[in-house]
């Protein structure tokens, strides 16, 4: 490639070259560096002040980049970095704002209640044949399934279910 003795080397960055964000007003000053950072130092032995950092980071960022942020950020931290943020950026009372987010609470919602209600006939001893147990699966309506899973309990027939 061009001279012989010329030799190319190319410049790279990687998530472990960025410094350790530990301080929440550096976070809120960059809270795109403070995320892009906590992956590589979340669990380091300052594991609990970037993860405080980067909870002040995403609080600092507007409208839903935040949210979006923490939901790639869940997907790059370990076991234990993931529990240590839930401790100090507790979601459990969040109401997700975004149609992607509700359809998919949504959906896992009715599959929950739809195992529900096969289980209970299941343990019960009551047999569901595969048409039964395609519209108990198929159902979304988390009301519809809530009405079938009380009926599981007390019916003594499959065929009482739908009613």
């Amino acid at each position: 490639m061009g001279h012989p003795e010329f030799v190319l080397k190319p410049l790279t960055v990687h998530p472990g070259m960025l410094p350790a964000i530990t301080d929440p007003e550096q976070a809120r000053r960059l809270p795109e560096l403070a995320v892009l950072s906590a992956p590589a130092h979340a669990d380091g032995p300052d594991a609990k002040s970037v993860l405080t950092s980067v909870s002040v980071a995403l609080d600092a960022l507007p409208g839903d980049s935040g949210r979006q942020y923490h939901d790639y950020l869940m997907t790059r931290f370990s076991a234990a970095a993931s529990t240590l943020l839930a401790e100090i950026m507790p979601i459990a009372n969040y109401e997700w704002q975004s149609d992607f987010a509700k359809a998919h609470i949504a959906e896992g919602r009715a599959e929950g209640e739809a195992k529900a209600v096969l289980l209970v006939l299941d343990s019960r001893g009551i047999a569901v044949p595969n048409d039964i147990r395609e519209r108990v699966t198929g159902c979304t309506d988390t009301d519809q399934l809530e009405r079938w899973l009380q009926r599981a309990a007390v019916i003594d027939k499959v065929e009482d279910l739908l009613d």
